[in-house]
């Protein structure tokens, strides 16, 4: 099924969990969060929260610097 991954359109197995993409993604990390369809994920339903065809992930990561 495809999804929109920050804009960018993506194949990904039907019944994909947002935990799944993000450790496909490998941006499990601390400081890592992801919205579905503009609404932002807890990252403890992340491993429930199944995607379905369609829907528009974003994915941000925090950073330090200056």
């Amino acid at each position: 099924m495809t999804l929109t991954v920050n804009g960018k359109a993506m194949q990904v197995p039907p019944g994909t969990t947002l935990q799944q993409l993000m450790v496909s993604l490998s941006t499990t990390g601390r400081g890592s969060a992801a919205a579905v369809d503009g609404v932002v994920a807890p990252r403890s339903r992340w491993e429930s929260l199944e995607l379905r065809a369609g829907q528009q992930v974003e994915i941000l990561t925090a950073t330090q610097g200056g």
